[in-house]
């Protein structure tokens, strides 16, 4: 069962509100249906955590429910009681119950309270999580509770009990003045707005209709909305942990939502964009709150738009082509300008965080770090450049010049005569761990990758024992650095997945990349959306409701179609 409460959270495109299972603080590994609020980012130790909610029947006794999840619906079952949850317009929580009730305790900080408002109902306070949040009766029993201790209120709480409906409305400043509906009107709504979405999909090729389903859910229910440092609508890596958007996984949730919802697709990359430095730096990642510079991520920007294009022809307007040009070529400036030594040397990457495979074997050492999939990415932003602008062939040509000096600094500084490899900018001349999947970026260079060199890389992709049963590895099982867990060394991930798919496609080799394709389905249908995956085993691994995930899964699925070359 791939739609599974325990891993996958219940949530709503657009919206902050979310439930999902966590770990109870100081509950020796207990676990518990939480109530949250997933703004603020994921460097707050809470994740948003608001309210562990906890089940009672009919007679008041503990019970713990069997929980069933649907897109648009949450159902907790104990004995003949049930209790249902849909997201409804906003941030609001629609709850109905019969037989059973649910209490939600605030386990938040130091200055939590309730207040009564003007209007005379109960409003509950989460100060450090910033949000303030109304509970409502429509039938049924409501009580809320909360001691007052000088400055805050203790044992905060309010329950839903009997035959009841309710909801619970959250605001930063003053509630909604929308009148809220029914609890069926909510679960309409949620259920047409889902089946809109999942009817624009590609078609699942892979006859595997609950994981295209799931892909299809968490491409949805990651959506945030605008506000703060959001300047677009941004689809979330996960409503788990991973609460925002980096500037690489950006460009591949773009790649799963492009056929569903262009702009949205647009947004994206805007909306990493829209920060980016006046030196072309890119943030590692933003959320509603902060904007991190500490880091960056791989530029594959330029590619990924190229894809869409191939994919969704007309997806670059007169309006969007006239945004990126200029944000894509600061890009690529920031790389060649900041990140290396002189113009006959390649940029590096600062950190491995800067290369988006964090701790892979390359970074052992420190860095910086020369890699060959970064001017791969270089060049093809420079390609991509130069179609944008294909208006100005003066300028086009310009960025051709930059992409083919790249190519040959490539060529001459990381090519060792059998593969790419990866140097330390300190000590050039020496070769960095090479039994990983970032040698074979080049790949994607396609036709201006010279024969000898893509026979050479093909041959050790197929002997390295790099493809495994469910997919590519990031480091060879053969390596004496492999880790089943170890993050970038040795699980299989999806983003590296989708290039080296799309390499191997572009040097003519249409039958693995199938094969790839293939693999990497049965692995998520069997497995689902993890953030990244046993290499051996298959066994999901980390949080495991990720958009990237989801997004290659969704292309590779539609690239097993028969119509598809």
């Amino acid at each position: 069962m791939l739609f599974d409460i325990d891993h996958i959270p219940f949530s709503r495109q657009g919206r902050f509100l979310t439930l999902s299972m966590m770990k109870v603080p100081g509950g020796d590994g207990e676990r518990a249906l939480y109530l949250r609020f997933v703004a603020g980012g994921d460097e707050r130790p809470s994740l948003g955590r608001l309210c562990r909610m906890a089940f009672f029947d009919a007679a008041g006794h503990a019970v713990e429910p069997a929980f069933e999840l649907s897109p648009e619906r949450l159902v907790a079952r104990a004995g003949a009681g049930e209790i249902g949850f849909v997201i409804g317009e906003g941030e609001r929580l629609h709850i109905r119950g019969a037989g059973m009730g649910v209490r939600f305790h605030l386990e938040g900080s130091r200055y939590d309270y309730v207040y009564r408002t003007p209007q005379g109902e109960q409003c509950l306070v989460a100060a450090v999580e910033n949000v303030k949040f109304i509970p409502r009766v429509v039938s049924g029993a409501l009580e809320v509770t909360g001691a007052w201790q000088r400055d805050h209120s203790e044992k905060v709480s309010f329950a839903f009990s009997g035959d009841f409906e309710g909801h619970v409305d959250f605001f930063r400043t003053v509630p909604s003045d929308e009148r809220p509906g029914s609890f069926d009107d909510a679960l309409a709504g949620a259920r047409t707005d889902f089946s809109g979405w999942h009817a624009r999909m590609p078609t699942d090729s892979a006859g595997q209709e609950e994981a295209h389903c799931l892909a299809s859910y968490l491409l949805w229910a990651n959506g945030v909305p605008v506000g703060g440092a959001l300047t677009r609508p941004a689809i979330y890596m996960s409503k788990n942990h991973m609460i925002n958007i980096w500037s690489w996984d950006n460009a591949f949730s773009a790649l799963g939502v492009a056929a569903v919802d262009p702009e949205l697709a647009f947004d994206q990359f805007a909306v990493i964009f829209d920060h980016q430095d006046a030196s072309g730096l890119l943030p590692d990642y933003i959320n509603d709150r902060d904007v991190l510079f500490a880091f960056t991520k791989p530029p594959v920007h330029g590619w990924a738009l190229s894809l869409i294009e191939a994919m969704q022809p007309g997806f670059l307007t007169v309006e969007r082509k006239a945004y990126l040009k200029d944000k894509i070529g600061k890009q690529v400036d920031y790389w060649l300008t900041y990140a290396r030594t002189g113009d006959d040397r390649l940029p590096s990457y600062f950190h491995g965080n800067d290369s988006g495979w964090d701790n892979a074997t390359f970074f052992a050492e420190g860095g910086p770090v020369t890699t060959p999939d970064l001017p791969v990415f270089l060049i093809l932003a420079c390609d991509t450049l130069a179609a944008l602008l294909e208006e100005d062939p003066a300028a086009a040509a310009k960025w051709r010049a930059k992409a083919d000096i790249l190519q040959s600094l490539l060529f001459d500084q990381l090519w060792t005569g059998e593969s790419f490899c990866a140097r330390l900018v300190a000590e050039p001349e020496r070769q960095l761990p090479n039994q990983n999947l970032i040698q074979f970026m080049p790949l994607l260079l396609g036709e201006h990758l010279p024969r000898d060199m893509a026979a050479k890389l093909l041959a050790r992709l197929a002997e390295g024992d790099f493809i495994t049963e469910w997919g590519p590895a990031t480091e060879s099982p053969q390596s004496p650095l492999y880790e089943d867990d170890g993050y970038w060394r040795g699980p299989i991930w999806a983003p590296t997945t989708l290039l080296l798919w799309d390499g191997l496609r572009r040097q003519g080799e249409v039958a693995l990349a199938r094969e790839i394709a293939e693999k990497f389905c049965s692995l998520a249908a069997k497995n689902g959306m993890a953030e990244n995956f046993d290499a051996r085993s298959g066994r999901g691994l980390r949080d495991r409701a990720f958009a990237w995930t989801s997004a290659v899964y969704i292309l590779l699925s539609a690239s097993l179609s028969p119509q598809q070359p």
